[in-house]
């Protein structure tokens, strides 16, 4: 029996041995307390895990596009990921319907909107700011829609990061807000501000005089101007109400000129095409200012 013991911890010690760890066997003798094995060869062996292979090419791509906007971005998941995609493209929807009203708008009141020599002053200037909030509101549709292609792009291009440096947002907007506000805030304000802008302008084309217009129709233009007017304060006030991150939305216009200074003016390198963009936005601000400093003598009644 003994002998019988020796032989299976000899066998034992032998397959031991044939793994890499061979223990010391200082006597076999012919019972099994002649047997000594050293305590280190009874510790187990440690346990081989395969380690996450990383792909050595796509590190070097990413680091050496350091120069690149978002080139490094990684999300916590893609699927909340492509949530968002889904918010920046149902919104895009809506602000394309926006700014074909806004043409069909500006088409049928064009010629009516020009400022004539006879007008009075307070008609002269609501002509004047229906044709810049008209203009400006189908801009900053057209901005929604294509803010909203560029970053429902950005959001489908790119993966996830390790566990380890998780982020911890679980909605898809937590997700815009956190890696995209600035587009996030584009998107919204475009959209947004384009609808105000429209009503306000349909609201003044309300109150302008017409010519041969009854008392009854500029009491019912009055009427349906105030209307407007209630409406998109009211719009504003749901709006306010309804904000996740923000406390109103003036709030959101400050953070989004302090985010578009920051990106697009105040930055270090300077951005080639600011050397474009920057003179004319001063170009445009002083035709602006021209436009509504434009004397009435200088207007005459025949277009031609």
């Amino acid at each position: 029996m003994k002998n019988a013991a020796s032989r299976l911890v000899a066998a034992c010690l032998l397959v031991r041995a044939s793994h890499g760890f061979a223990p010391v066997i200082s006597t076999v003798g012919a019972g099994i307390s002649n047997v000594r094995i050293p305590s280190s060869s009874l510790v187990p062996p440690p346990i081989m895990r395969n380690k996450p292979s990383i792909d050595k090419a796509a590190l070097g791509a990413v680091k050496g596009a350091n120069g690149i906007e978002l080139a490094g971005l990684l999300f916590d998941s893609t699927s909340t990921a492509f949530d968002a995609w889904e918010w920046t493209a149902n919104l895009g929807a809506p602000a394309a319907l926006v700014a074909g009203a806004v043409l069909v708008t500006l088409s049928e009141t064009r010629e009516a909107m020009q400022p004539r020599k006879t007008d009075k002053n307070w008609v002269r200037l609501a002509k004047q700011w229906f044709r810049f909030l008209i203009m400006s509101s189908f801009a900053l549709e057209v901005v929604s829609i294509f803010v909203s292609t560029v970053t429902g792009t950005v959001l489908l291009s790119h993966g996830e990061q390790v566990a380890k440096k998780i982020v911890g947002y679980t909605a898809p907007l937590e997700l815009l807000h956190h890696h995209l506000e600035f587009e996030y805030l584009t998107i919204q304000i475009g959209f947004l501000q384009g609808l105000f802008n429209w009503l306000v302008a349909v609201a003044l084309e309300q109150l302008i005089p017409k010519n041969h217009e009854t008392k009854s129709g500029s009491r019912m233009n009055k009427c349906m101007a105030a209307s407007i007017v209630t409406l998109t304060i009211w719009i504003q006030a749901f709006y306010n109400n309804h904000l996740g991150f923000y406390s109103d939305y003036a709030h959101v216009l400050k953070r989004y000129c302090v985010l578009f200074m920051q990106r697009y003016v105040l930055c270090w390198p300077i951005r080639p095409l600011a050397l474009l963009y920057i003179p004319s936005t001063v170009g445009s601000l002083v035709l602006a200012w021209r436009a509504f400093n434009s004397p009435p003598d200088e207007d005459d009644d025949d277009i031609g």
